[in-house]
């Protein structure tokens, strides 16, 4: 009952609205016909009558002609708009008038003193002047009328937008899960005939990471930190199975630690160092996390002592991985433009860049 009553509150405020301005609008145009008569002059009773009784027929008709135009006007040509505005403002014009005349006719004595027998000619020669003002006023709500129509289609563009971005991104976290379950367990596996307490602990490591990655899965972004973490338990996973072979250094700022980023974006790129860089190194290798601030960007980076065996990996998302362009991807959706990811030959190595706007 209380969704009902929020929704109906809702669609009752473009009618409020219509409201008010209709009644202020032909409101002041009754001000201006009496100041026109000169009634605040010479204060006619009759005046004062005939120009309010107007306004009255004027607010009635182009109610009536509103409702006509939600029903029935057509938005999609611009001519057959036109000539439909047109005869329509027309006649609205003439009931208006006949309005009017069925209230001034029948009481014009008691109010110019008099009867007139020209009236209905006088009425006829005021006819042009109301449906001049009903064509004006439908040209008015008719431009209002599609402006609201265009907010709402941008609306709904933009809901959609919306949510084709949040159901890319659940695709998206629906592909590092597996994936990373995959190499966890491929790993326990390994080590399970060798050496069960370390088998042991690591399905306790990778118990812990999975309940994480379960808590984030929705989030669009989590704090670095809560990132760090995941990362060193993934990380001490590895170790159990690289043991010697594998070093892991951190340079991280602390001011950064505080930030925000798309949840699994680090944890992805040590998985790809881990996989494709220290993974096909016998002796092992190094892996350094790096987090800093500089030139307007917070630059996140992964190097590790692999080589870069795929040329033009930079800008070739066809020979990348799976987890590349997923990261890619998801920092397309979250950041547009304004985010950047790189994958080069360093001096140690590879290294992978992520440049996030503060």
């Amino acid at each position: 009952m209380k969704v009902k009553k929020n929704i109906s509150l809702f669609n009752s405020k473009p009618n409020l609205l219509f409201w008010a301005i209709q009644i202020s609008g032909w409101g002041l145009f009754t001000l201006l016909n009496l100041a026109g008569r000169q009634y605040f002059v010479h204060f006619h009773f009759s005046e004062l009558v005939n120009s309010l009784v107007l306004g009255i027929c004027l607010i009635i008709s182009t109610s009536g002609l509103r409702k006509y135009y939600q029903n029935k006007l057509n938005t999609k040509s611009l001519l057959a708009g036109g000539i439909q505005i047109l005869l329509a403002s027309i006649v609205t014009g003439f009931i208006a008038m006949l309005l009017f005349a069925l209230i001034i006719v029948p009481n014009q004595e008691a109010i110019f003193n008099t009867t007139d027998q020209v009236l209905f000619q006088q009425l006829l020669l005021g006819s042009p002047m109301v449906i001049f003002l009903i064509l004006a006023w439908s040209a008015i709500y008719s431009m209002f009328k599609k402006q609201q129509q265009l907010k709402q289609v941008q609306q709904k563009q933009d809901a959609l937008e919306q949510s084709l971005k949040v159901a890319q991104l659940d695709v998206l976290l629906s592909q590092i899960n597996p994936h990373f379950i995959f190499n966890a367990i491929n790993n326990i596996r390994a080590l399970i005939l060798e050496d069960t307490n370390k088998a042991r602990d690591m399905l306790a490591d990778l118990s812990e990471v999975m309940r994480y990655t379960m808590q984030i899965d929705k989030a669009k972004t989590i704090l670095f930190s809560d990132e760090i973490e995941v990362v060193t338990q993934y990380i001490a996973l590895n170790k159990l199975q690289f043991e010697d072979k594998l070093q892991v250094h951190y340079n991280l700022a602390p001011e950064t630690l505080n930030f925000s980023l798309p949840p699994m974006i680090l944890q992805l790129l040590i998985e790809n160092a881990f996989k494709h860089g220290i993974g096909k190194l016998k002796q092992g290798g190094k892996v350094e996390i790096t987090s800093q601030l500089g030139d307007g960007y917070w630059t996140v980076s992964v190097e590790n002592s692999g080589t870069l065996s795929l040329p033009n990996t930079e800008n070739t998302s066809e020979n990348v991985g799976v987890g590349i362009n997923n990261i890619k991807q998801r920092l397309s959706l979250v950041y547009g433009e304004n985010s950047c990811f790189t994958l080069k030959s360093s001096p140690v190595g590879v290294i992978a860049n992520i440049k996030l706007p503060l």
